[in-house]
């Protein structure tokens, strides 16, 4: 991974680049669909109007405030947006939790596991975090396949809130400390 400038990602096979309003409209083709939100606690179905913008809004704040980073994830040779993949920041800005949501037509290809590693090693090398924590529906294994692969290891389960859901959900919880990456 190389990191070009603090925004750009580079991997083998990916440019994650930080989301802008420019991405909206790819987000909205692909987070629409329910076989997408359904493994997410905070993209609602139906998708609304206006909701990619939003999201692509609070993203460019989120960055500038130091909250996080949200990058869209495309490939090196076309530029179709595959999927986001982002790192939430502790209040403490030591931890974050990793996130992602790909495009039905990116799933099984590899994509998902390339850019969450990438951005485990930006969130210990650029970052400077000591943790990174992820968390998947139990009822995803795909996702738990892709954080075991991207390093992080498996510590139980966790109910946690899904806004977009209006209820709780079972999660596999891992995580990952710096110290362990180094291994």
């Amino acid at each position: 991974m190389q990191v070009d400038e603090p925004q750009t990602i580079r991997t083998e096979r990916l440019l994650l680049e930080p989301l802008v309003p420019a991405h909206a409209l790819a987000l909205t083709r692909f987070a629409r669909l329910w076989e997408v939100a359904r493994y997410t606690a905070n993209i609602p179905h139906p998708y609304p109007a206006g909701c990619a913008e939003a999201f692509t809004k609070q993203s460019v704040d989120q960055r500038r405030d130091g909250g996080g980073w949200v990058f869209a994830v495309v490939p090196q040779d076309d530029p179709g947006v595959l999927g986001v993949v982002d790192i939430t920041l502790s209040d403490d800005r030591r931890s974050g939790e990793l996130g992602y949501a790909f495009a039905p037509w990116a799933w099984g290809q590899g994509y998902a596991t390339e850019a969450a590693r990438a951005l485990v090693n930006f969130g210990f090398s650029y970052l400077r975090l000591d943790l990174i924590e992820a968390f998947a529906m139990v009822e995803n294994p795909a996702s738990c396949r892709v954080l075991s692969k991207a390093g992080l290891r498996r510590v139980g389960e966790q109910i946690l809130p899904a806004p977009a859901r209006g209820r709780h959900i079972l999660c596999e919880a891992y995580r990952v400390f710096w110290t362990e990456s180094l291994q």
